[in-house]
């Protein structure tokens, strides 16, 4: 599988890239499903996602170095389903990306089944589960899985590890949102637009079927090309975005804050932060104000081309 060179932050859970900080996925997951942990106490949550960092930590260990800690129940439940389902870890943690906007990493990689299909899983320590949130968060790890590698996401799972007051430990089977979706929906995220055209996922409704017609042989003859294009062109961005973080890093130590020679000017502008504004909450809280300040602009014909 491919290593990220994505950098994950513990600390202050941040996704970097080369300089550039990432979004992660469960930012999507709440913009998604805003109501969830809205009435539970910040202290209470902070208490949870400790207790949540704990066990995927011995989990952790358990999977790469061996070490099993006996008195902790939700690590033995969680060896006792991986047995009873027949599965092997591959890897823990797994950092996956888009190149570009999105970053996370998946608790736990399983060792590819007989289809030759690689089983995903989450673990949630949370009184409860909440299937939908789950469901969304796996699905676009599967899709950014693949994006990462020539390898196909198969099932995936939800281990729910709960305290022993709370319920049963489960392994839980997902029915995984297509990538066309899941990539919409990050889009919908990124731009700020209104998650309600994604409520048929949940209320039992049909989605719109992605265009999927074979191109003409004039177009499909093209293929070749659009796919070296695409692929060097992410080379050289990711060449960039070496070059101007290590140039950065530079004239920080240096203290220089321009640089200039007969064909190139490199200013180095501080850190700072920036106002933006929500505009899928202004449209729904104030839909008046909304309406006077939209600008429609003209938008011209496109595609959108992605090498699998």
């Amino acid at each position: 599988m491919r290593k990220s060179p994505v950098v994950f932050n513990k600390e202050h859970h941040t996704y970097d890239l080369r300089g550039a900080i990432l979004k992660g996925v469960t930012p999507i997951v709440r913009w998604m499903f805003p109501e969830t942990y809205k009435d539970i106490p910040e202290d209470v949550l902070k208490k949870a996602a400790d207790y949540g960092s704990l066990i995927h930590s011995k989990i952790e260990m358990a999977d790469t170095v061996g070490i099993v800690d006996e008195e902790c129940q939700p690590l033995m439940d969680y060896i006792r389903l991986k047995e009873l389902h027949g599965l092997k870890t591959l890897a823990n943690e797994y950092l996956v990306d888009d190149g570009f906007a999105i970053a996370s990493s998946i608790d736990v990689v399983f060792q590819p089944e007989a289809d030759g299909t690689i089983p995903l899983a989450d673990i949630k320590t949370t009184s409860s589960i909440h299937v939908n949130n789950v469901t969304l968060q796996l699905s676009i790890y599967a899709m950014l899985f693949e994006m990462c590698n020539n390898l196909k996401a198969g099932r995936l799972f939800v281990l729910w590890l709960p305290k022993p007051q709370y319920g049963e430990a489960q392994f839980m089977e997902l029915k995984r949102i297509d990538a066309y979706t899941c990539n919409k929906i990050v889009e919908a995220y990124l731009n700020g637009e209104d998650k309600e055209q994604f409520d048929y996922l949940w209320n039992g409704g049909n989605a719109p079927a992605p265009a999927e017609d074979t191109l003409p042989a004039n177009l499909a003859d093209v293929e070749e090309e659009i796919i070296a294009i695409e692929q060097k062109q992410k080379e050289m961005e990711e060449r960039k975005n070496e070059l101007r973080a290590g140039l950065l890093k530079l004239m920080e130590e240096h203290g220089v804050k321009k640089w200039q020679s007969e064909r190139l000017v490199i200013t180095r502008k501080a850190a700072t932060t920036r106002i933006s504004i929500d505009s899928a909450k202004l449209k729904k809280s104030y839909p008046d104000i909304y309406d006077e300040c939209a600008k429609i602009s003209e938008v011209k014909a496109n595609i959108m081309i992605k090498v699998l």
